[in-house]
């Protein structure tokens, strides 16, 4: 699910600000960005973040910096002497002309890093800035959540009726199944009784097996379970997602068992309505 959420805290000893953005995902991941010496920091922020999300894929922004405002930029001078002195030395080996400037130097790997952020009350001041960003973070994740649930209860009535539309066809499997065979018995112009055995047992064996009641019975059952995950607390996305697999089963069953147009045209309508939930499903935790 989407959302933002942002926390800043500020100390004596240090100032943190962080910004939490979240996109859809099946599953939960955590991308942290912050200066490269705060990356320490980096299990630790994962790891509070994952106890508070199930799916989605939250970035965590950080800026972290010492109370004085100075963000903790050093030079190494050694390090610098030393590319200097092997640029030269290269210069002269390779009779190369050029000036080295200190725009050269600075820009050298090393020679300007990050001061360690790592001091006394950095961490608990990042985390109190992080509980705040996923504070708001979860706050809209929940606005979004709720406007999702009431797309989706009226997606599963519509589904429910469709059902309820089928089921009139459940009882009349036999009695079109007779009429089908003596029909087609007529047009052969064989002459046999309404109530011979063998016309009996072959109806009954059609309907046995066009017998669509027991799907939906199941069909039933999964409607309920999922209006009931709609309304309860906590991540429910894998459980609706199966839950919808299922549905899509039934309706399968009911549309290859029937062998009635009305009911072909029923499941074409409920499999249309079950992809508009599926997509739906996938912004859900």
């Amino acid at each position: 699910m989407t959302g933002h959420g942002r926390g800043e805290v500020r100390t004596k000893a240090w100032s943190a600000v962080v910004e939490c953005f979240s996109v859809n995902r099946k599953t939960a991941e955590v991308v942290f960005h912050a200066e490269r010496g705060a990356a320490w920091l980096d299990p630790i922020v994962r790891e509070r973040v994952l106890a508070a999300i199930s799916r989605g894929r939250v970035q965590v922004n950080l800026v972290l910096a010492r109370g004085d405002g100075v963000s903790g930029h050093l030079f190494d001078a050694a390090r610098a002497a030393a590319y200097v002195r092997e640029a030269r030395a290269l210069q002269k080996t390779l009779g190369v002309p050029g000036e080295i400037t200190i725009s050269d130097v600075l820009s050298a790997p090393g020679v300007a890093r990050s001061g360690d952020p790592g001091g006394e009350g950095a961490k608990d001041v990042v985390l109190e800035a992080l509980d705040a960003a996923l504070k708001g973070l979860m706050a809209t994740r929940r606005r979004e959540g709720e406007a999702l649930r009431r797309v989706l209860v009226q997606s599963i009535r519509r589904l429910a009726a469709i059902a309820k539309k089928i089921a009139p066809y459940a009882r009349r499997v036999a009695a079109t199944q007779r009429e089908s065979l003596l029909r087609r018995i007529a047009q052969a112009g064989i002459a046999i009784s309404p109530d011979d055995p063998r016309l009996l047992t072959e109806v009954a064996l059609f309907a046995e097996r066009g017998d669509i009641t027991e799907e939906l019975h199941r069909a039933a059952s999964h409607f309920e379970q999922f209006q009931e995950k709609l309304s309860a607390e906590g991540p429910v996305g894998r459980t609706l997602e199966f839950l919808a697999q299922e549905l899509g089963r039934e309706f399968n069953t009911l549309g290859s068992k029937s062998s009635d147009t009305a009911v072909a045209r029923l499941v074409i309508e409920a499999k249309g309505e079950l992809d508009r939930i599926r997509e739906q499903l996938a912004n859900i935790e």
